[in-house]
Order: structure tokens, then sequence, then C-alpha cells
């Protein structure tokens, strides 16, 4: 703290000094929209009032279900909002994070589409998994009669964004725009989530003095002791430097959303150049030994006894000497206002740690790969079709950069096993799902989650692509190496087109799941993929069973 202090960073934060943080000229001429966030809580008034009249005419226009259409740090946003405890919706609402043709067709499948509200969130709406769903649905409206978009779509995006011009020209019944520059995820108070709360009639007066508030506690005015954005972001800063680079994160199911979208900030700002803080989450299972190689906890919780509880649990973890902070929300009106003060500490914790939280360098090779891999498509009309190492039970392992020299190939169990055996003690492993990660699905990787980590003694992650590669890419690319990547593809039961476009849903989320793979093992980091030939439902199954009985059952990590 004393050096956040010494250099003034708070006051300069809020002056938008863009020497706080290494930069090229280029870049540094880009830094000052990039922290246009800052100027939000002023301008709350007028787009809560608007958003919110928006919502309110939701019902009286006969929608029986609304769709977020959403990637990204918008698509945590919405999970966050539709999981808190106190959200009444008052209709069936449905999150679609994913491309997996087999999810949007049984989405589709029980919606009435000519009673269906679409929201689509987009900082550009030019990625080309959200692009591709909004051709998608566009056309359904048109094959069933509606030439327009008008009374069914609903576009948040950013001034001057290629999504922002669509809803113009396919007249959609509403567009909400925010201030170019800004980065997603250092959106906490753009126009989505504020329109996320009101959909969820939650208390706008409430929301917007708790904003305000904590815009005071946090300005440049309030002094570093007191000022709990500095507080925050020293004790970052020096758990990181300390070696303790893993951010795990204790919360009840209802905020574990929430959890998400500051553990995104957190890992994708700092995570450069093989360093950072990495985000973890379920933490509350871990045991104590893991938790001691190189972890600091944030206890997130709600007040009354629930939150009572989960804090004895965060005492005792301070006591053993883990560094640990504590979160307590009131309500769910206090969220956009804690994630405004999470935004400011990461952005100074990063003036401290010298790295630049707004860019993301180290995925770009994985963008690259994806394009190329498109233009594979549209020349042979298919994608490549690379050596699978091992083959069993109708599930194929892949392998790249040297994970593919040091792998087994006698069996898939032996393959597992010596992949495995690249862990470190102070690392983890993220599962990477390339599907729809439904509620039945999520919890198969859950169990197969739990399995891993009493199996190899490290925390595990579920991560479902592609959504990640909009989330917590830069951290895998870009983290401290400590990482084991296992993607999952799978064959789709039944694949759709996409309007206007030479590629196939399917082959879309198959070329994303290959590029980021390589673009993995390219970079040195461990990655095997393991592909469910005979699609999901089938596959998962057959996958719990192989890992569950892979030989290493129960062994500590290598040291």
């Amino acid at each position: 703290m004393e050096s956040l202090i010494k250099q003034n960073a708070l006051a300069r934060l809020w002056a938008k000094d863009t020497s706080l943080w290494p930069a090229e000229q280029q870049e540094a001429e880009t830094l000052k929209s990039n922290l246009s966030w800052l100027d939000l809580p002023e301008q709350l008034g007028a787009l809560v009032t608007r958003v919110a009249a928006r919502a309110a005419e939701i019902e009286p226009a006969g929608f029986e279900d609304v769709v977020f259409v959403t990637l990204g740090s918008s698509s945590l946003a919405a999970e966050a909002a539709l999981r808190l405890p106190s959200a009444r919706l008052g209709k069936r609402t449905f999150l679609l994070d994913h491309v997996d043709p087999d999810g949007v067709q049984s989405l589709e499948a029980i919606l009435n589409l000519e009673k269906t509200l679409f929201i689509f969130a987009s900082k550009t709406g030019k990625d080309i998994d959200a692009h591709s769903l909004l051709l998608y649905f566009l056309d359904r409206m048109r094959v069933l009669g509606m030439s327009s978009a008008l009374s069914h779509f609903v576009a948040f995006a950013q001034e001057n964004s290629y999504l922002g011009q669509l809803a113009v020209e396919y007249q959609f019944i509403d567009r909400f725009l925010d201030p170019p520059g800004i980065h997603g995820r250092y959106s906490s108070l753009i126009h989505f989530p504020f329109f996320l709360a009101a959909v969820g009639h939650l208390d706008a007066g409430h929301l917007l003095a708790r904003v305000r508030s904590m815009r005071e506690a946090c300005g440049s005015k309030a002094s570093g002791e007191v000022n709990p954005a500095i507080s925050l972001g020293a004790f970052l800063a020096a758990a990181e430097v300390e070696g303790s680079d893993r951010l795990v994160f204790f919360s009840p199911n209802t905020l574990q959303p929430a959890a998400h979208r500051m553990g995104y900030l957190v890992g994708a700002s700092t995570c450069k150049g093989s360093r950072g803080i990495v985000p973890v989450f379920g933490g509350a299972s871990y045991p104590l030994e893991m938790l001691r190689r190189g972890c600091l906890v944030a206890c997130l919780r709600m007040s009354g006894e629930e939150g009572r509880e989960l804090e004895k649990k965060c005492n005792a973890l301070q006591e053993a000497g883990i560094p640990v902070v504590t979160i307590e929300l009131n309500g769910p009106e206090d969220l956009s206002a804690e994630l405004f003060k999470w935004e400011i500490a990461t952005a100074l914790a990063c003036s401290s740690m010298g790295v630049n939280p707004f860019l993301d360098p180290d995925t770009q090779d994985s963008r690259g790969r994806a394009a190329n891999l498109f233009e594979e498509i549209s020349d042979k009309g298919q994608l490549p079709s690379p050596t699978v190492r091992v083959r069993e039970a109708d599930i194929e392992l892949y392998a790249e950069g040297e994970t593919r020299r040091e792998l087994s190939t006698l069996n898939m169990s032996e393959a597992l096993r010596s992949f495995f055996e690249l862990r470190r003690p102070d690392g983890y492993l993220a599962l990477l799902p390339f599907m729809d990660v439904n509620p039945a699905r999520l919890g198969i990787f859950r169990r197969m989650s739990d399995q891993l980590e009493m199996r190899l003694g490290i925390p595990t992650l579920v991560t479902g692509g592609p959504r990640y590669l909009h989330t917590l890419a830069q951290v895998y690319h870009g983290g401290p190496a400590k990482g084991l990547f296992l993607l999952v593809t799978a064959n789709p039961t039944r694949d759709l087109a996409i309007p206007g476009a030479k590629y196939s849903l399917g082959q879309l989320q198959l070329a994303l799941a290959l590029a980021d793979f390589e673009a993995l093992g390219r970079q040195g980091r461990p990655v095997i993929r393991l592909h469910l030939a005979r699609g999901a439902e089938q596959g998962l199954v057959q996958l719990e069973t192989i890992l569950k009985n892979a030989p290493g059952n129960r062994q500590p990590a290598p040291s």
C-alpha cells in the first residue's frame, strides 16, 4: 500500500494518467478511452431510467421468453444476475453463451419464437461466434415470415460498433450504446448489467445509491488507509509478488457467477508475460495443504446466517497463514458497486505489478489460427484432420507441442497418466469443454473435477468454450506457466448451417477449439484434446469412466 500511496496512484488513476502502466506509444493513445469506465458513475441516473423503462415493457409486449445471447463478460453478467436469490424475473429466461448446434436446437425446441425476446450483448458484434448466432436467429425470424427484427431483438453494444449499426439496419426494437473503448472486464456500470437488474426487479434507487457511495469511498480524496480500492489493490499485488498467484473464491452457489466475474477481471488484467493471478472457483472444499501452495482466498458472501458459516471457514484459513480478503454483500443491489471497487483495485494492482490491464497480447495467436482455419473451410469445405494419438471407446486423444513428445501412446490410461504427471504442485488443471454445458453436463464435469482434484492435489477449473476465449484465455495463455489444459470436443448430433457463411455452427465450434488447442501447445503449455466421436451424450459418460479409472488415483502433486 505504501508504494501506491507514494506514487499517488489513486489520484493519477482518476486523472486518467496513462503512465501508470507500461504501454507503447500507440497503445498509450488508446488508454484514455480504456479508462472511460471511470466516468460512468456520474452518468448512471439517465442510464438506469432508460433501461428500466425498456425492461418494464417486456411483459406488456406479450413476450413469454427472454433469451440473452452473449459471450464473454456480458454472459458472466447475465449469469450473475439470473442466479441472484432475490431476482424476480416473472418469465422464462435463458442464457445462450455457446455455439453448440445441439444446444441451440434444444433451446429453440422449447421456445415459441413469435413470443421470444432476444437480447444480444456484445462490445462490437464482430466476434465470429456472436455474429454467427445473430445471423442464425435473424434467419429464423425471416423463415417465420418476419421481415424485420423490429419487435423481437434488442442490442447492447458500444458506440460506432458493427452490432450497433446492424441494430439500425434490421430495425431492432431498441439499442443501447456504451462509450467506445471500455474493455469487457471493466464494464460493471454499462447499460447491460443495469438492464439485467431492471428485468430482475432489483431496487434501482438502492443500486444507484450504493454505486455512488462506493465511488466516493474509492475516490481520490479518500485517504489510502481507509480507501477500500487501495487496500484491495495492494493486497492483490503483494500476494502475487510473494508467490500467491492463484485467487481461490469461496462463495455460496448463488454468488458463484459473481465470483467468476471478479475472477475474470483480476485474472485477465494481471496475467501477462507468464505471471499474474489465476482465478479458481469452488474453493470451500479444498484441503488446507492445497491452499498453502501459493493460494490467496476471496470470501464472497451475503450477510446473514449462511454468510457467517462461510466467514468461519475463511477466518480459520487466515489463522493458518493463508492470505484472505472478505467481501460481504447486504443484498444483490450491492454487486455493481462491489465490482466497481474491484475494477479500481485491479487497475491499481496492475500498476504496482508493472503490467497493462487493458491488453490481451497473448491471445492473438489463437485468433490468427482460427482465422486461418475458417479460410481453409472456405477453400476446402472442411477442417483439417489432425493425427489421433490414442483412441479408446469412441474417444480420441490429441496432443500438441511439447506434450506430443512426452505423452505415452500405449493406451488411453497411460496417455492420461503421462499427461497428469506434467502437473506442478502449485499449478492447476483447466477442463475446457467446447459444447453446451447444460445443467446435466455441468454435473458430470463437476464430478470429474472433484475426482481429479482429489487425485492430482491441484485445483481444477471447468470453463466452457468458446466463452472462455472471451474471458480467461489471456489467463491461460499469458499467466503463470503452471496450468494443465484438457479440451473436450464432440461431434454434434445434427449440425446447423449459418446463413450466408461457408461454415456450420459445428465447424465454427470445432475450429475455435482447434485454434486455441494449437496455440496453447505452441506456447509450451501442457495440453491435450479429448474428442467424443459419438457425441456428447454418450461420450461424456465414457469419458467420466475413463478419467475415474485412469492410473495414479489419490497421488499427491509432484514436488
